[in-house]
């Protein structure tokens, strides 16, 4: 089961969202994510967070969670926490994309922090699909016009891609430079990544 974090960033249109069936997934709403899940009236398993964004009568889950506005964790890393702590492999972060730039990176590096943790976890939005690897992986079309590789937190090591219409054997990603941005699928084709130590961030993207 897919396990959904409703973060507080804006969205400027649902539209997108309203393909998904939340009705088969586990919902966690970071305090003022929980605005997104009613306007989008799904029903949420657990909220947490300070409440700092919301008066008590917006809050409509099955469980509640209260922190302290004074703490060490923003609320949707304890959302990531909660959902890793009880088995979830596969996270999807809703409404960290945008707004505040601190919040945006700071749910790139709870990407990290997913995958560190055995499971797979991305952000999305209307435009765009970012998530981390820190291992050999395959890309499918998604739909997205462009895809973009970057290393995360240090260089990447004998980088390797097939399949896009842009090719890369054996290279170094440093950290301090845009090597392989603004690529493209090639029709229906898989594309294969692989690539021996490192993080790598891929963003997949719309105009």
């Amino acid at each position: 089961m897919r396990c959904y974090i409703f973060s507080s960033s804006q969205i400027s249109s649902y539209e997108y969202l309203k393909e998904i069936d939340f009705s088969n997934s586990f919902v966690i709403c970071a305090d003022g994510g929980m605005s997104h899940a009613n306007a989008l009236g799904i029903d949420v398993d657990v909220w947490l967070g300070d409440g700092d964004s919301l008066d008590n009568e917006s809050i409509r889950a099955r469980e509640k969670i209260s922190f302290p506005v004074k703490k060490d964790n923003t609320d949707t890393d304890l959302a990531v926490e909660l959902a890793l702590k009880r088995g979830f492999k596969d996270i999807t972060i809703i409404g960290g994309i945008g707004g505040r730039l601190d919040h945006e990176f700071s749910h790139f590096c709870l990407l990290k922090k997913i995958v560190d943790s055995g499971a797979s976890g991305q952000l999305v939005d209307e435009k765009n699909t970012v998530t981390i690897k820190n291992c050999d992986f395959e890309l499918n079309p998604d739909g997205r016009k462009y895809v973009s590789f970057f290393p995360f937190g240090g260089d990447v090591e004998n980088f390797s891609v097939k399949g896009l219409k842009y090719e890369a054997e054996g290279i170094k990603l440093e950290s301090n430079k845009a090597q392989a941005s603004s690529n493209s699928f090639v029709g229906d084709t898989t594309a294969k990544i692989t690539f021996d130590s490192g993080y790598v961030l891929v963003i997949s993207s719309d105009d």
